[in-house]
């Protein structure tokens, strides 16, 4: 397996945005007089798109008032987006080991292209990565392959040669539908063994951990018994 570019899922992979994202829901929910939550409940609502969290947060709402949630949740998220996230710990020095290694980068991740680019400019290299692909009205969500499609021919490589990097279930039936191989990372918002399920090519605990699988002669997975516990970054 010849590895030659990767392609990054953004929210749990590279930036922790789960203190941003519960912060701003739980600020809407209780405005419309709902039940808060926790923020171990909103980890697992988050990566599939803003309706998909909502209807998941907010069970039995008509339209107008999932169409107002929605808005109101738009409006405080665009406000409050990098007050709380974080770069995960290893990911900078992730990013700069695959670039020193010549191969090209993208993010493709469901959040809205606007905010996408913000959190990018505001924690990340932005430099490092040839292109930003989130989400734009009129286009599917992953797991629909669209956007990762287009990430791979803007860098002009091959969907087998992309590596689809991601820490959700969602990440890794984008990767299948689009032809790419995955890496499933174990420090984000999925749960392992929904992840393990989806039988990645690789799947590693720590982020220097996925540098073995641009290694054509280690294509092996890259978890080990010293690895980070799920949850402790």
């Amino acid at each position: 397996m010849d590895i030659r570019a990767v392609l990054f899922d953004l929210d749990g992979t590279l930036v922790d945005t789960l203190p941003d994202i519960a912060w701003c829901l739980n600020h809407v929910l209780s405005l419309h007089g709902l039940r808060t939550l926790q923020p171990e409940e909103v980890r697992g609502m988050i990566g599939g798109g803003v309706a998909a969290m909502l209807e998941r947060a907010a069970v039995g709402l008509d339209a107008e008032q999932c169409q107002r949630l929605h808005d109101d949740y738009s409006s405080c998220y665009h406000d409050n987006l990098v007050r709380r996230s974080r770069v995960f710990p290893g990911c900078i020095g992730l990013i700069e080991r695959i670039a020193g290694k010549g191969l090209p980068m993208a993010l493709v991740t469901n959040k809205a292209q606007t905010l996408a680019e913000r959190v990018v400019q505001g924690l990340l290299p932005a430099q490092r990565f040839a292109a930003v692909f989130g989400h734009r009205p009129g286009e599917r969500l992953k797991p629909a392959p669209d956007i990762a499609l287009q990430a791979a021919e803007r860098l002009g490589i091959d969907p087998g040669h992309c590596l689809f990097v991601g820490d959700t279930p969602i990440d890794l039936l984008t990767a299948k539908a689009a032809g790419m191989p995955a890496a499933a990372v174990g420090w984000g918002y999925g749960e392992w063994q929904a992840l393990l399920e989806q039988r990645p090519q690789f799947h590693c605990q720590q982020p220097l951990q996925l540098l073995r699988a641009l290694h054509p002669e280690q294509l092996r997975h890259c978890a080990s018994q010293s690895a980070t516990p799920i949850g402790s970054l």
